[in-house]
């Protein structure tokens, strides 16, 4: 993934994506069946937010993995992890059969090898254990409302592309679950919920990040002037903004 801002930021953005997440990823943990003996690896941890939601709740073993040493020590920092590790998805360094639950949260977007990644999270998690994608996009299906923001989605879309994402992500995790050797997989998508109040906060936040995206394709006179459409549309409660986000479980049936 493609970093510009400084850890801080990045740490608020993943804040704010944890709590959109928050009750499917309790059903889905609770379905894994995590209580306060499971082990489980979180891989692309980044600076830890998942990580540290999952073993306050349930009091368990926690382990994860990033490629971004800043982001890991970040993380020790903040939250005193003592089982972070700098290493790569596709060559986890644990044995077989290492962990209870192994999952990942808005990370399979930025991987290329997705099949490769999987199988890795496969192999380390126990015989019976679960594996789970919490959440990922699909961009490339995103709504834009009013029309005259549909250029907003567009060119985020292509500064995705630009960063290395795979904006159809999460459409993909259905076949990916199934066709890797996992039981009993279910997908999901997440609902979405537009709310009057608080509407220029929801409109400060997107943009923060948003003008870094956009800054690759226009200049600061345009999207002055796209943020203040998108503000008034916000104001009369025009604005929908909604990327279909999907989440996948599936169990370890077998040893590929």
């Amino acid at each position: 993934m493609s970093r510009t801002k400084p850890i801080s930021e990045l740490h608020s953005q993943y804040v704010v994506q944890s709590l959109w997440t928050e009750p499917t990823r309790n059903y889905l943990l609770n379905l894994a069946g995590a209580r306060s003996n499971s082990r489980i690896l979180e891989v692309g941890c980044g600076t830890g937010v998942i990580l540290e939601d999952v073993r306050r709740k349930y009091s368990l073993t926690s382990f994860g993995i990033d490629i971004d040493f800043s982001c890991l020590l970040f993380a020790q920092n903040e939250q005193c992890f003592d089982r972070l590790a700098l290493a790569d998805v596709q060559h986890l360094p644990f044995p077989d059969q290492s962990f209870d639950i192994t999952f990942c949260h808005y990370f399979l977007l930025w991987v290329h090898d997705k099949n490769r990644t999987l199988k890795e999270m496969i192999r380390v998690t126990r015989l019976g254990g679960a594996v789970i994608a919490f959440a990922e996009p699909d961009h490339r299906a995103r709504i834009d409302y009013p029309a005259n923001l549909e250029e907003i989605g567009r060119l985020q879309n292509l500064s995705l592309i630009n960063q290395g994402a795979d904006i159809t992500a999460g459409r993909k995790l259905a076949q990916l679950f199934n066709t890797n050797g996992l039981s009993n997989v279910m997908v999901g998508i997440y609902g979405n919920e537009f709310k009057g109040e608080n509407v220029l906060e929801a409109h400060n936040f997107e943009w923060n990040y948003l003008k870094d995206d956009l800054s690759i394709w226009l200049d600061a006179e345009q999207i002055s002037n796209l943020i203040e459409l998108d503000r008034q549309a916000r104001i009369n409660y025009q604005r929908i903004l909604y990327i279909p986000t999907f989440w996948a479980i599936g169990w370890v049936s077998n040893v590929s």
